[in-house]
């Protein structure tokens, strides 16, 4: 890369804020831009985007205004390929994180950071960048059907190495074409045992372009506002207020002025309901609609196609 992308550091604790910025000088990125919200961290997203950048996310899991799906799902909807680092003590095998791994994050990084792994990332963003950065000549030559094989190789390891199971459908649209030298070169790799095939896998794909590099948005089902948080609310029975836990300060309702006291007898805590921080409204659910991340098209689950192609898992590479 000829020059270090712009950086933008989400973390609520100014300390580890620091840490990481220090670091990451050391690493050569000078401009770097930190955040303690998510609102915050939003707006300066966008207007990095407006200035025709392409920032490095670091986002912290756990923020006081904004739930990371929330945060993520802004982010994605400003730039689709947006390179969105998840900070969490919270174990890679938890639910939660394994759907934001899912939606369109981009690497994961334990809490507390170490900086080799930090280094480790950044590392891999930029071999990344400069192979996307070639991808239009080396797609002209394919067309050509001159392309060097060894390059198409080294792409399709590249792209095993970062996914435990993948498609052949989303292979081939990472890479940019559809060719025989893909499934010949998997072939190759499977009987060398580096691969195994599994069940064929049905994916979703945009109903305009065909691309199976979709990721889900997140919204109020009220306002339509991605601007949310998960979180707890309390429900007082004798007046039917119900409002987050944190409003309810010392245990008295904000509603009546009165002390809450028996769980289950005058009041219960509605866990896990997601609160909207636009209209204040809150519900179990959340709305959600599709984004493709190469055409940029949105569409809900009953318009999308469904693409089919043989499934592939990482052994021993």
């Amino acid at each position: 890369m000829s020059s270090k992308d712009d950086v933008l550091i989400v973390e609520d604790s100014p300390a580890i804020g620091m840490l990481l910025k220090n670091y990451l000088e050391k690493l050569g990125y000078t401009q770097i831009h930190t955040c303690t919200n998510g609102s915050t961290a939003i707006e300066t997203f966008k207007e990095l985007v407006a200035l025709e950048k392409h920032p490095i996310v670091l986002l912290d899991y756990m923020l006081p205004d904004m739930d990371a799906r929330s945060i993520l799902t802004q982010m994605l909807e400003v730039q689709p390929n947006a390179r969105v680092v998840l900070e969490t003590a919270t174990e890679k095998d938890d639910v939660g994180i394994k759907e934001l791994i899912r939606l369109g994050v981009y690497q994961y990084l334990e809490k507390p950071i170490r900086f080799e792994n930090l280094k480790s990332i950044f590392e891999t963003i930029e071999k990344e960048q400069s192979f996307f950065e070639e991808e239009p000549e080396q797609v002209k030559i394919l067309k050509q059907e001159k392309q060097d094989q060894t390059q198409i190789h080294d792409q399709i390891n590249f792209i095993i190495n970062s996914s435990k199971q993948i498609s052949l459908n989303l292979i081939e649209q990472l890479i940019g074409f559809s060719n025989e030298s893909i499934t010949s070169y998997l072939k190759e790799l499977e009987d060398k045992g580096k691969i195994i095939r599994i069940d064929d896998k049905k994916e979703i794909a945009c109903n305009q372009c065909d691309s199976v590099k979709i990721t889900q948005t997140f919204y109020c089902p009220s306002c339509k506002s991605s601007n949310f948080k998960l979180g707890k609310l309390i429900e007082h029975y004798e007046c039917g207020n119900i409002t987050e836990e944190s409003t309810y300060t010392n245990d008295v309702c904000p509603s009546c002025n009165k002390t809450i006291k028996a769980l289950g007898v005058d009041y219960r805590v509605m866990q896990n309901h997601y609160i909207c921080n636009n209209c204040k409204g809150f519900s179990s659910e959340i709305s959600t609609d599709y984004l493709c991340l190469k055409c940029e098209n949105k569409f809900k689950f009953d318009e999308c196609r469904w693409k089919t192609s043989p499934n592939y898992k990482l052994i021993n590479m």
